[in-house]
């Protein structure tokens, strides 16, 4: 298992291969610093915040609820410790 922040980054650079979108374009669209893009997607950061999220998910064209809607993201797939 890992966790849930390991998480949201391969679901990441599943949305971000899917939209043939670079992580620069991201920052772009999301109006989020590239450094803060290229730190998550290099898991320097150990947490994401529900408003990171929804400018991620803002940038990528879908919804927070579109975004967290993967079989890898149930409860049961999460190491919470």
């Amino acid at each position: 298992m890992k966790k849930l922040i390991d998480l949201v980054v391969d679901r990441l650079c599943v949305c971000l291969e899917k939209k043939n979108m670079t992580q620069y374009r991201l920052a772009i669209k999301s109006g989020l610093p590239l450094s803060t893009v290229k730190s998550i997607m290099q898991r320097r950061t150990k947490d994401i915040n529900l408003t990171t999220l929804y400018m991620i998910c803002e940038g990528l064209g879908m919804s927070v609820l579109e975004f967290l809607d993967d079989k890898s993201l149930l409860p049961e797939n999460v190491d919470w410790e």
